[in-house]
């Protein structure tokens, strides 16, 4: 048994009959140092006071020893599953979101770079704009759905836990999100249509934001892990 649980729960049921230590005390025969001992959980009640004391307070035996009244309980057990099923429906949508940004990336990203080695003109061939087109419809698809989902963690959560839930896979979808679009856009900027220049531009581009990605998620943990410090 939580004697320390046990022991607040009679503490809040007795301030909330309105009863001192003493007056307790009295109604059970008993000295208020006893009762001070069960609320600090150093001692439990005796067994043959537990109905007495139960029926003072305006609850069971059972609840009284579970430390919490019925009702509390089912609400917590019903918090606990909630949480669960906004987590699992928020990881799946993670999933789709990622699997989108990913497609995006990866048909995007080797269409621009196989565009770039071949044709010298930008948008020389027509599959290369509907392949940008769906790519970019696919990442912007995945970011909203991610968004989105995290909206939803506002049901149960607060502002610091959906960060905390949040913010690696944020930066991994960012980083899969600028795979295609940086790659779309030296296409549109470089007019050189070198293909070692454009691989050089994305390559220094790429360690950039990683970088980046890097540093923002350092000092996300930083913060967190002062909040939970003087917490």
């Amino acid at each position: 048994m939580d004697t320390k649980k046990i022991g607040a729960f009679i503490a809040k049921l007795r301030k909330e009959h309105n009863l001192t230590q003493s007056a307790l005390a009295e109604k059970l025969s008993l000295s208020n140092k006893a009762v001070s001992k069960w609320e600090n959980g150093d001692s439990m009640p005796d067994i043959s006071l537990l109905p007495e004391l139960a029926e003072i307070l305006g609850v069971s035996v059972d609840e009284l020893l579970n430390g919490e009244k019925r009702e509390e309980a089912k609400i917590k057990v019903e918090e606990v599953a909630n949480e669960k099923n906004i987590l699992n429906i928020f990881n799946i949508c993670f999933a789709v979101a990622a699997f989108c940004c990913a497609f995006g990336a990866l048909l995007g990203g080797f269409c621009e770079i196989y565009c770039d080695y071949n044709f010298r003109i930008l948008f020389y061939n027509h599959w290369e704009i509907i392949f940008s087109a769906v790519s970019f419809f696919a990442i912007v698809l995945g970011n909203l759905i991610f968004y989105i989902a995290a909206i939803r963690l506002n049901v149960l959560f607060d502002k610091r836990q959906i960060i905390k839930i949040t913010y690696k896979k944020a930066l991994a979808l960012a980083f899969l999100s600028y795979i295609f679009i940086a790659l779309f856009l030296i296409r549109i900027i470089d007019r050189s249509f070198v293909p070692v220049l454009f691989m050089f531009i994305f390559g220094f581009l790429t360690f950039f934001v990683a970088l980046l990605c890097y540093g923002v998620k350092r000092l996300i943990d930083k913060r967190l892990d002062n909040y939970d410090k003087k917490k």
